[in-house]
């Protein structure tokens, strides 16, 4: 099992790889949403390196693209996967993950900043609350007066006159799309695909094409680094059915959008032979360290 991995703009360095060697794309590109303002994500990749990505892969091949949930963003990213060739044609993967949660500005709160009032919120309730559990996670939720009580407490008279109003209410996603397309004229055939999928765990694939994966604990993301501080990591359990569904052990998968490795530690713990490419220095020496850990201990750390 080979696996490459290189410090260097996707738009160059697939230039140098071989037309159809490569047997699947799954990458978490930047969304183009500016996220937490980090520079890289403030535009969606040029539709050149896509273009590259269809030339490298081979005919049939399939991709598997994250992408934000926003309709903006998600049209913009198909058209791009589209004008570069792929056949767009597929239903997405969507990826939940439970931790979504309403998000609106508190307009009483919004006029105390701006005119310098208190805008401490009370927090003698903290903690308190339902104890609710999925899949081992724990989440503390207030309830009547409790939850009243950590709620911003108006300080001028004007935000007095607008308490309990909200402004811009917005349902925080708890889904992201994998967008799905192929490079079309394959000899591969969906006896391939169907073979494939019954590979995945059963619960994953009674649900399907929902697939249901808490994000990635703090265990998961450190393991093998001091501290992985990308603040976009997925969890390895998600890339690596990804990777079951379009591909055999063997086969070559690439991540142009490397981001912290995780497409790279799910390659090594299938035998896939991968190539990761990540142009931010900081973020590439995190997936260095990930992946030099050794196969198996990474295959016991993730049997837990």
């Amino acid at each position: 099992m080979e696996q490459h991995l290189i410090n260097g703009d996707s738009a160059e360095v697939l230039k140098t790889l071989k037309d159809n060697s490569v047997d699947l794309l799954a990458t978490d590109p930047p969304y183009g949403i500016d996220f937490m303002g980090k520079q890289w994500d403030k535009a969606l990749p040029p539709t050149d390196i896509w273009k590259e990505c269809y030339r490298v892969l081979k005919p049939g091949s399939f991709i598997a693209v994250m992408s934000s949930p926003r309709s903006d963003v998600l049209y913009r990213m198909i058209k791009d996967l589209e004008d570069a060739g792929f056949d767009m044609s597929f239903s997405p993967i969507l990826w939940t993950y439970h931790s979504g949660f309403p998000k609106a500005s508190d307009t009483s709160k919004m006029i105390d900043k701006r005119l310098g009032g208190n805008v401490k919120k009370s927090n003698a309730f903290k903690g308190r609350g339902i104890d609710n559990t999925y899949n081992g996670i724990s989440q503390s939720t207030p309830i009547g007066e409790e939850r009243d009580a950590m709620r911003h407490t108006p300080d001028t008279d004007l935000a007095k006159k607008y308490e309990g109003s909200k402004l811009g209410f917005q349902p925080k996603p708890a889904v992201e799309h994998i967008i799905i397309g192929m490079k079309p004229h394959g000899s591969k055939s969906y006896i391939d695909n169907v073979l494939n999928f019954e590979a995945l765990p059963d619960n994953i694939k009674m649900t399907y094409p929902f697939i249901q994966v808490p994000k990635p604990a703090k265990k998961e993301k450190n393991y093998g680094v001091d501290k992985n501080n990308h603040p976009t990591t997925k969890p390895v359990k998600l890339m690596s059915y990804i990777i079951t569904l379009f591909t055999r052990e063997g086969d070559w998968v690439i991540d142009p959008f490397l981001g912290s490795g995780t497409t790279g530690i799910a390659s090594k713990l299938l035998n896939r032979n991968f190539i990761g490419i990540e142009r931010e220095e900081e973020y590439f020496n995190i997936c260095e360290e990930r992946l030099s850990v050794d196969r198996d201990k990474l295959i016991k750390f993730f049997k837990k």
